[in-house]
């Protein structure tokens, strides 16, 4: 049963990151205040400016180039904070019009000079800010940054004086009240309580009524490039598994030989091309409609591919474990980091029962 995953969008991104990835040491290996060399090498390459437009220093490509990158690290199970520093940051600052601060920013992010950690909870925890004395004082908790790689800044939507606000946070703000957690797949992600923060007023990037729709806009390209970690998961999960059927033995024959365990290996493959189809349809989709905010239909297709992504990736995580036996549960192996990848990326930028919200709310809503 030879089979071997081809790539969304193949080329030199792709291929280059995917070496890259290859070599990389775990980040539970890392040390946890500096960059890792795979991030560095990732600076170095320009993954960051991807997304960012020609006039502000970037290369001006498009999703389908992100979403290769994407691919490539999650056959690899790379808990690198790629989709929040090189897609939703980008996405955020570019729709982000006659503000200085945020240009100068996006240049920085561009040359690598700077490393900025999106903070974009939407539920009832966002933290409030006021205005008071030309300062912007906040008061809350910042929840769920990525840190697995070192920041520079932190951008944040918080409510400000009652409207959706999107701030800049320095770096320091870490020295602040910090809960850590390692998730299954090794990545750092930390909770920040701030208390009377006080920063100059100019570090709000953009406030009022624009923000939630930009904001929800960005969260969609983040659970879109989840998935297309996911779609590498899997095609790598499919391989590994396949390869280990066809040389592990049972009673004298090869466990390939079982129909049993090809009837299942045959459901993994089933999925993988579907769940290959849509998301890479959906990059598409995105990528034509250019730098337009998507509609309601759009945004429906992309909270159902990230709802079936959740549900069909935990799937076949849980069936490469099951067929590779005892040996499934090792993090020594790479088909188990694979499994425990997918399920991580199925969890960001909002899980199964999150997109049923969402799907629910816009129904009720239309």
């Amino acid at each position: 049963m030879p089979f071997h995953a081809e790539p969304m969008f193949p080329g030199d991104l792709y291929d280059t990151t995917l070496r890259v990835a290859a070599a990389a040491t775990t980040t539970a290996d890392a040390d946890a205040d500096a960059s890792s060399a795979t991030w560095r090498q990732f600076l170095g390459l320009g993954w960051q400016a991807v997304l960012v437009a020609e006039a502000s220093g970037g290369a001006g490509a498009s999703l389908g180039d992100i979403a290769a990158i994407a691919e490539a690290a999650g056959r690899h199970a790379l808990a690198a904070p790629l989709v929040e520093r090189c897609a939703v940051v980008p996405t955020l600052l570019s729709h982000i019009s006659g503000n200085p601060a945020a240009e100068t920013l996006l240049g920085e992010i561009a040359s690598g000079e700077a490393s900025v950690c999106p903070v974009l909870a939407v539920d009832d925890v966002t933290p409030a800010a006021r205005l008071q004395g030309g300062r912007v004082v906040l008061q809350g908790s910042l929840r769920g940054a990525d840190l697995t790689e070192p920041v520079t800044h932190l951008l944040a939507l918080v409510a400000l004086d009652g409207k959706d606000a999107l701030v800049l946070l320095p770096r320091a703000v870490l020295a602040g009240a910090a809960r850590s957690y390692t998730g299954i797949d090794a990545r750092h992600t930390t909770d920040i309580d701030v208390e009377g923060l006080a920063l100059p007023e100019a570090a709000v990037l953009l406030s009022g009524a624009a923000v939630r729709p930009l904001v929800d806009h960005a969260n969609a390209v983040g659970a879109l490039l989840s998935c297309a970690q996911m779609v590498g998961a899997i095609g790598a999960m499919i391989e590994q598994t396949i390869e280990y059927l066809g040389t592990r033995e049972q009673f004298g024959v090869a466990l390939a030989t079982f129909q049993a365990l090809r009837h299942k290996v045959v459901e993994m493959y089933v999925a993988y091309e579907n769940v290959r189809g849509m998301v890479r349809q959906q990059v598409t989709v995105l990528d034509g409609m250019g730098s337009a905010l998507p509609g309601r239909e759009v945004r429906r297709e992309l909270a159902l591919v990230k709802l079936y992504l959740a549900v069909t990736g935990r799937q076949v995580a849980e069936t490469a474990i099951q067929l590779h036996g005892g040996i499934g549960m090792s993090r020594e192996l790479p088909a188990a980091r694979l499994a425990m990848h997918a399920l991580a990326c199925s969890q960001q930028w909002g899980d199964r029962f999150s997109q049923l919200d969402r799907l629910a709310a816009d129904a009720v809503l239309h």
